[in-house]
């Protein structure tokens, strides 16, 4: 007999699948998808399927860990609490010396307790996003607020623009959705810089230089401009569509194409599609707005579905993010307070570093910071050079900067709730397993640490229960984990009323276009970190991470004429160099040079020690994909 339990995964990813773990009479566990949720309908990616792989990784951390000189040795529960406690109590008459940095490795409603905790005492925090705030923020700046279509009414367009959205490598089931569309008759176009991945399911390809989406897009609309092609209603729904039309007849047809590495035939395709009265629904990547100027790409394709009248329409629209749908309450989370201060996340390190007063201990939860962060290197130093607590399942290159190491409970090992980014659900994440080792879910830790500091915390049931008072939800707690998922009631397509979320009701254009950044001398390539297929973000076992990593160009690429390949060859930047074994991958765009994302510094890896702090135009985002870079020989020198 196979026992079957059901549960969810609570991982950063936007999917949020709903998960069936089968016990088989003999044999290992395994993991399935839910075949009774809409939305995962029994698939799920090989990253959640291989998940026993780091439950029971024989270099997972499952007792806390001290620092003793350059070692760590274990420690009991008692005193590894304890001794963070007596440090939080040191500080507590001036909690702006705390640091708290805490990020979304996992989508739960409990794993934010720490939040709640440092927010009770007041600690300094951080702003900015390493994820999705500039596309956000670009996105209140012209609607008002976030909202986003159901993705079934992909089905119901005509055509689709897949503008940079890494459907392969983010989500298994975008990547299905898309292919469900082309088999009913519906056209997709991929708009991309030539990685096959980002491209996906499509009958089409534009190739566009990185970071220069918002030339293309405003190309396009000067052509529906001078055609006349433009819905009159959705112009009438703007507060300023005079100043984008006096912008869009100043700008030259040609230059916007040599900004962008267009072909004119290209502006013509998409003018074709979106001029058309058929719905067309745009797909907006993530990656489009991690630049210098990504806010403004977001915000000048968002005009070009506005413009054209695809907004409100079914079928139609911008899908980015659905906003809050009002299904599950996160707030309790927030009810500390604010921040006594805060830094900013792109500039962390150097903002720390000239604190005053200094920042004399920091806790690092729900990310890898060193490894993700940009200029690792500096973050290593910052966190060395203080008391640093790390909640980390693994000696990643944080983890390896800490005083004190608390390892948390993974999922499958604690209860929780939570919710995916594509869908309407709510799931119940059911403990299907006892915490490995000594380890504790992060809620537990936190609630802990209350307790030594004397601060009132409710408890895990009351935080589930509160959660799903949400105002669009109407469920029960019991309700929940018998059936695992509850969905909440149908909502109508955005913007739909042709109102909206500003004050006057009204649309807002962009109403400038930037020039792109000049690259510095010496430095011709664009070096994109993109998202891995095969690991979530930095979450690669160190037994993967041997050898030189892979770097990719275009058999294009212009340097490749400069380079001896039977000699080393170093990825550089102004923050130094990287040895790469250098891979070509055709259809690239010949200016770029692509290293995945994740890998570590400890493994004489991690492509973030050559991204320098820089921050986007909008929502503090971290503008990872504006560092320029070269390829070089040179002598084969040991990692640092």
């Amino acid at each position: 007999m196979t026992r079957i339990v059901k549960t969810a995964c609570t991982r950063h990813c936007s999917d949020g699948c709903a998960l069936c773990v089968e016990f088989p009479s003999q044999g290992r566990p395994r993991i399935r998808g839910n075949p009774d949720h809409p939305f995962t309908a029994g698939v799920i990616c090989a990253k959640t399927a291989r998940y026993f792989e780091l439950i029971d990784s024989p270099t997972r951390i499952t007792t806390p860990l001290v620092r003793d000189g350059e070692e760590f040795r274990q420690a009991c529960w008692d005193e590894a609490l304890d001794l963070v406690a007596s440090r939080i109590q040191a500080l507590r008459a001036t909690p702006e010396r705390i640091l708290h940095v805490w990020y979304y490795a996992s989508f739960g409603v409990l794993a934010q307790a720490s939040r709640r905790l440092f927010g009770t005492l007041r600690a300094s925090g951080f702003t900015g996003s390493p994820c999705l705030s500039a596309g956000a923020q670009a996105t209140i700046q012209d609607f008002g607020a976030v909202r986003g279509a159901d993705l079934s009414e992909f089905l119901k367009a005509a055509r689709i623009v897949n503008w940079g959205r890494n459907v392969q490598a983010q989500s298994p089931h975008l990547n299905l959705l898309l292919r469900k569309a082309r088999r009913s008759g519906i056209s997709v176009l991929a708009v991309h810089v030539g990685d096959q991945a980002q491209a996906g399911e499509c009958d089409r390809h534009i190739l566009v230089r990185p970071g220069t989406d918002r030339f293309l897009a405003a190309a396009v609309l000067k052509l529906l401009l001078e055609r006349g092609t433009f819905t009159q209603q959705a112009l009438e729904r703007s507060a300023n569509w005079n100043v984008l039309e006096r912008l869009l007849r100043s700008l030259d047809y040609g230059r916007l194409l040599d900004q962008c590495g267009a072909r004119e035939a290209d502006a013509e395709l998409l003018a074709d599609w979106y001029g058309r009265a058929e719905p067309v629904a745009t797909l907006l990547g993530r990656g489009l707005q991690r630049y210098t100027l990504g806010g403004e790409n977001v915000r000048f394709v968002n005009a070009l579905a506005m413009a054209s009248g695809h907004v409100g329409k079914p079928g139609g629209g911008i899908f980015f993010d659905q906003g809050d749908l009002g299904i599950l309450d996160y707030r309790w989370a927030k009810a500390g307070g604010s921040p006594a201060r805060t830094f900013r996340f792109t500039h962390l390190a150097q903002d720390v570093e000239r604190a005053d007063p200094p920042v004399d201990m920091i806790w690092v939860e729900g990310m890898n910071l060193v490894t993700q962060g940009q200029d690792s290197q500096a973050l290593a130093r910052m966190l060395r050079q203080r008391f640093c607590v790390v909640v980390a399942p693994f000696m990643t290159d944080t983890a390896e900067c800490a005083s004190v190491i608390l390892p948390p409970a993974l999922m499958l090992e604690t209860e929780d709730l939570c919710k995916g980014a594509l869908h309407d659900c709510v799931l119940h994440a059911a403990q299907v397993l006892q915490p490995r080792g000594e380890a504790r879910s992060n809620f537990d830790i936190a609630a802990s640490l209350a307790a030594r500091l004397s601060l009132e915390f409710p408890t895990a049931e009351e935080v589930m229960r509160d959660a799903l008072r949400a105002p669009a939800m109407h469920t029960s707690l019991e309700e929940l984990r018998e059936r695992g998922w509850a969905k909440a009631p149908e909502r109508g397509v955005p913007w739909a009323d042709g109102h909206f979320a500003h004050p006057d009701g009204k649309y807002r254009f962009p109403e400038a276009l930037h020039e792109e950044p000049t690259a510095p001398i010496g430095y011709p390539l664009r070096l994109l970190s993109l998202i891995r297929k095969d690991h979530l973000l930095s979450q690669i076992p160190e037994e993967d991470q041997t050898g030189l990593p892979s770097a990719y160009v275009s058999p294009d690429c212009a340097t490749l004429a400069e380079l001896d390949l039977s000699k080393p060859v170093f990825l550089s930047t102004p923050l130094g160099r990287l040895q790469v074994r250098l891979e070509l991958q055709p259809g690239l765009h010949p200016e770029v040079v692509l290293y995945p994302r994740g890998d570590w510094l400890k493994c004489g890896r991690g492509v973030n020690r050559l991204i320098e702090p820089r921050e986007a135009d909008f929502g503090g985002q971290a503008a990872y994909y504006s560092q320029q870079a070269r390829l070089e020989n040179g002598p084969d020198l040991a990692p640092e």
